[in-house]
């Protein structure tokens, strides 16, 4: 590799490196403070940074909101792709995808609770409901397709898995892009009920219940 380029690959992942460390600085604010009190400087001081260097990857507290969330689905991509490298079967393979997502929900609680329940935030997110309180920035509406193709992109992989149990017979055949969706509706649902009122139940026995529920809709029939 040419210097030059090593040059911009140590440039990339340093700024990676911050973008990372601002997200989980302002979750922690938001966790403490909701989002609508929560402030720049706050933001500047928990990620113990500048705030000329914050605003340099984040121009707004809405800017931020809409990365965090961005963030969430990179993250469930990534760990997606990494359970569809493995060499086990797609059932196994939809086992530990179910137990991840539950599992990463489980650890976000805190912040889910505070973004649900602050007005503000609603505000912020109204541009993902079109004609929903007037016109939106231009920043907001590049923000909110760049949300909505993360989500995307996070979708495709639970559907490949799918698809690859469907061809090998681990699955019924299905539409995988319909069975999908009723399995993310699914999750949300669960995720938003032990977000508000089951927040004690394990993890581990929740993932193995919810697979179980959905094995009786897609899996294959003696």
């Amino acid at each position: 590799m040419k210097t030059s380029e090593v040059r911009r690959e140590r440039e990339r992942q340093r700024r990676e490196e911050y973008r990372e460390t601002i997200l989980h600085a302002a979750e922690d604010v938001i966790i403490r403070k909701g989002y609508s009190a929560m402030t720049m400087d706050d933001v500047a001081r928990e990620a113990q940074y500048s705030k000329a260097t914050l605003y340099k990857y984040f121009p707004s507290k809405g800017e931020l909101v809409f990365e965090i969330l961005i963030h969430f689905f990179e993250d469930i991509r990534r760990k997606l792709e990494e359970i569809q490298a493995e060499g086990r079967p797609a059932l196994e393979k939809l086992r530990k995808s179910v137990r991840m997502i539950i599992e990463f929900n489980a650890g976000k609680e805190n912040i889910s609770r505070v973004l649900l329940a602050d007005r503000g935030i609603l505000k912020i997110l109204r541009v993902l409901a079109p004609g929903q309180g007037g016109p939106a920035a231009p920043a907001d509406r590049r923000l909110a397709g760049l949300l909505r193709q993360k989500r995307r992109e996070a979708s495709e992989k639970g559907a490949e898995i799918l698809e690859e149990g469907v061809a090998a017979g681990d699955f019924r055949p299905v539409d995988a892009g319909a069975a999908l969706a009723f399995i993310d509706a699914a999750l949300m649902g669960f995720a938003h009920n032990r977000t508000w009122f089951d927040r004690g139940a394990d993890t581990g026995l929740s993932a193995d219940t919810f697979f179980d529920f959905i094995m009786h809709g897609i899996g294959k029939k003696d």
